[in-house]
């Protein structure tokens, strides 16, 4: 009997790779040769799949893009907002190559109005989600309702995106207590906690 194949898990484990390849070589140097190499496959298999090396590249953008979704959007995800935004902090291995692959798409994204509203429609996704968590932070009396929660969302990504690129391009200069004190020194102030009612005795 034929092995079943998982068509979908074969996608996310060449998109998986195609982020390796990206990570080290940068996407300018990525050929499909590579990503079928990193899948451990053959070129004939990643075209079964992917329409052209662009679809490829795209399958790696969404993939990192859709692990800080996840992050955003789980039920496990920690509570504080602080915390929340330093796991996508490049911090390990894996985290600093997600950030060269997702700085890889700036570049092109300039020159290119379709993946200039791609990249933006993942920024909204972003935004809308640290936005809702922000809410229901304020519904729950926990942060001050005069924070404005889509702002407040622009703004964590705004900073998050400023000081991680310069930490993944000067690795050295910024160790994991560096990145986690700068990202508690940006993000706090636009988080005030709500303040607590006095009773009327009080």
């Amino acid at each position: 009997m034929p092995k079943k194949i998982d068509h979908d898990q074969r996608r996310r484990d060449i998109a998986r790779a195609a982020i390796s390849v990206i990570g080290e070589q940068g996407i300018d140097n990525t050929r499909l040769v590579d990503v079928a190499r990193a899948a451990n496959a053959t070129t004939g298999t990643i075209t079964h799949y992917f329409e052209d090396k662009d679809a490829v590249l795209l399958a790696a953008l969404d993939h990192v893009a859709q692990n800080i979704l996840f992050m955003l959007r789980s039920p496990d995800r920690p509570d504080d907002l602080v915390e929340l935004a330093s796991l996508i902090l490049p911090l390990d291995e894996d985290s600093l190559r997600d950030w060269r692959v997702w700085m890889s798409f700036f570049g092109r994204a300039v020159g290119d109005p379709a993946l200039a509203r791609i990249n933006k429609a993942y920024y909204d996704e972003f935004r809308d989600g640290l936005a809702a968590i922000i809410r229901r932070q304020q519904a729950e009396g926990r942060l001050s309702p005069g924070i404005d929660p889509a702002m407040t969302g622009d703004a964590i990504i705004s900073i998050i995106d400023g000081f991680c690129i310069r930490a993944t391009l000067e690795r050295e200069e910024w160790p994991e207590h560096r990145q986690k004190a700068q990202l508690e020194a940006m993000l706090r102030p636009l988080l005030p906690k709500a303040e607590k009612r006095r009773s009327k005795g009080g």
